[in-house]
C-alpha cells in the first residue's frame, strides 16, 4: 500500500441567501463575485457532497473511497472502529451577512430513533466578525417547553436567546 501524505481537498461551495464575498476576499477562494457563498464545505462525508482529494497520486479520490481503503491508517483505529467508513466530522467556512434561522440539533439517542443517524455537535471558531455581530447559541434563561412555545407562537423567539458579542 502507498504511503499516505497531506491532502489538500477540493472545496464544495454552497450558495445562500445570507451568504457574500468574504470567503472570496479573506480567504482567496475563487469564488464568482456575483455569488452569494455562505458556506465553503472544506472536508465533508455527507452523500452527495463527499470531498475529493485535489493533490498528490490520490486526486481524484474521495474521502469515502480514502477511508474504504486506508482505513483506522487514515482515521485512526478507534474512529474507524466507532464510525466505519463514515467521516464523523464537517469541516466548514462560514460566511453570513444577516441572520442566520435558529436550529436544533438531535442528540445521538432521538438522532438514532428518528433519522438513523448520530446526533449533531458543533464547535465553532470564530476567525472574524463584522462589528455588532453577535452568536447567538442557546437560552438566556431556564426553559421549559410552555415558555419556549409561548415564545414561538407569539414570534418572540429573540428575547429569550443568549446572545454573545
Amino acid at each position: 500500500m502507498e504511503e499516505l501524505y497531506p491532502f489538500k481537498f477540493k472545496s464544495i461551495y454552497k450558495e445562500k441567501i445570507w451568504g457574500n464575498q468574504k470567503l472570496r476576499s479573506v480567504l482567496n477562494k475563487p469564488i464568482p463575485a456575483d455569488k452569494k457563498i455562505g458556506e465553503s464545505w472544506e472536508i465533508s462525508s455527507v452523500q452527495g457532497n463527499l470531498s475529493v482529494v485535489s493533490n498528490g497520486y490520490l486526486a481524484g479520490n474521495n474521502l469515502q473511497e480514502l477511508i474504504e481503503v486506508y482505513m483506522g491508517d487514515l482515521v485512526g483505529e478507534k474512529i474507524f472502529k466507532k464510525f466505519g467508513e463514515e467521516f464523523p466530522l464537517l469541516i466548514k467556512f462560514i460566511d453570513a451577512s444577516d441572520v442566520l434561522s435558529i436550529q436544533v440539533h438531535a442528540d445521538d439517542d432521538l438522532a438514532g430513533k428518528r433519522h438513523n443517524a448520530s446526533g449533531k455537535t458543533e464547535m465553532w471558531y470564530v476567525i472574524e466578525a463584522d462589528e455588532g455581530s453577535k452568536l447567538i447559541s442557546g437560552f438566556n434563561q431556564e426553559m421549559d417547553k410552555d415558555t419556549y412555545l409561548k415564545h414561538l407562537k407569539n414570534n418572540t423567539l429573540p428575547e429569550i436567546l443568549n446572545s454573545e458579542k
